[in-house]
């Protein structure tokens, strides 16, 4: 898939993140970037000397280039007002993940696109790895019998200065979230991705290491409406095994790790052993794991062609607005059952998460002052 004819605005066109990972892709698929636009002006001109692109002076100027569509690769709490601004302008846009900090500021994005009949798509690269859509496949098909677990380890061991560098991140003013919102929000994307929305969430959260306002740690169980339980561990305070998505149905587990992914059918479902009259000390005849799928895809230039694909042929992205919610509304029960101490059933209320986070951020600035 290549993008002649693409023409791309890009908010924050001098971070770290596009010139490393963005700015690649965009040229190896050929589309043109009319403008870049940066609060710092210039590492916007330092990446576009690089690439050949031209810098706009301000984001009025960026969207009177001509641009068809908008890259928007700024600290999420930013998002909102960008995608916004550049949806109502009738622009395609490609967000940064998380969409934003806030059920509410998702739902004034996707209203604004909505309205003006235009894309807008997360970029959740890790829905695009071989690996899981074949588990997706399994799953959809049936292959695993019914659904019983799932269990997730992540763990993004981080330096304290990841923190104290950047003034916004780890702070409920600034970020809105920890750990979960920052770097967990990919596993919990993968597991609402595979297993749908779980309708009950419980947490338990804390900050082990970091000297950071929010969370570096979170434990959360889920409930699905069909009875399947998940258990997620996410942290940046310690380093854990490599990350794992493990899932345990009746007929078949299956887990995805950085070896890709592995199955261990099982000889029969648990179901029909159950239900089979036998002796009292019969093990259930469990398979060996198996290498099912090596890794592979799942990068930036993926979501990117994906992207451009779905402008095209007027199909969904990978990761469209309305289902890019879900990870966030996910870790909003969770901040929610953190601060009640029981669980909170979904959907959850916006406006419940906006009055936990103002007030967390006043706690915070009095435990500052004091």
């Amino acid at each position: 898939m290549s993008a002649p004819g693409v023409r791309l605005a890009v908010i924050g066109g001098g971070s770290q993140i596009f010139e490393a990972a963005h700015a690649p892709a965009i040229a190896d698929l050929g589309a043109e970037v009319v403008g870049l636009f940066d609060a710092a002006p210039a590492r916007a001109a330092a990446v576009g000397g690089r690439f050949g692109w031209p810098v706009a002076a301000d984001f009025d100027a960026l969207l009177a280039t001509g641009a068809d569509a908008a890259v928007v690769c700024v600290p999420h709490p930013l998002h909102a007002g960008f995608v916004t601004a550049c949806a109502t302008a009738g622009l395609d846009v490609l967000v940064e993940k998380p969409l934003a900090g806030t059920l509410g500021e998702i739902d004034d994005i996707i209203r604004a696109a909505e309205a003006s009949g235009v894309l807008v798509a997360v970029l959740q690269q890790h829905r695009l790895r071989d690996e899981v859509v074949a588990a997706r496949a399994m799953l959809t098909s049936g292959e695993l019998g019914r659904i019983h677990r799932a269990v997730l380890t992540a763990s993004y061991p981080k330096r304290s200065n990841y923190y104290t560098d950047t003034a916004w991140r780890g702070t409920w003013a600034g970020e809105g979230g920890g750990v979960l919102l920052n770097q967990g929000l990919h596993d919990i994307d993968l597991l609402q991705h595979l297993l749908g929305m779980p309708e009950r969430v419980w947490s338990t959260q804390g900050t082990a290491l970091h000297p950071i306002e929010a969370e570096d740690t979170a434990d959360v169980v889920l409930t699905w409406p069909d009875g399947a339980t998940g258990s997620v561990h996410v942290t940046s305070a310690a380093a854990l095994e490599e990350n794992r998505l493990e899932i345990f149905g009746s007929a078949g587990d299956i887990r995805i790790t950085g070896r890709g992914l592995e199955v261990r059918p099982h000889g029969e479902d648990f179901a029909a052993f159950a239900a089979t009259p036998g002796g009292h000390l019969d093990l259930f005849p469990r398979g060996e794991w198996e290498l099912r799928v090596a890794p592979g895809h799942g990068t930036h230039r993926d979501v990117y062609a994906d992207f451009f694909a779905a402008r095209e042929h007027g199909g969904a992205p990978v990761t469209p607005a309305a289902d890019a919610r879900g990870a966030v509304e996910i870790i909003a029960a969770a901040a929610i059952s953190h601060d009640i101490g029981t669980a909170v059933a979904l959907p959850v209320d916006p406006a419940r998460q906006d009055a936990l986070l103002q007030r967390r951020i006043e706690e915070a600035a009095h435990e500052r002052v004091g």
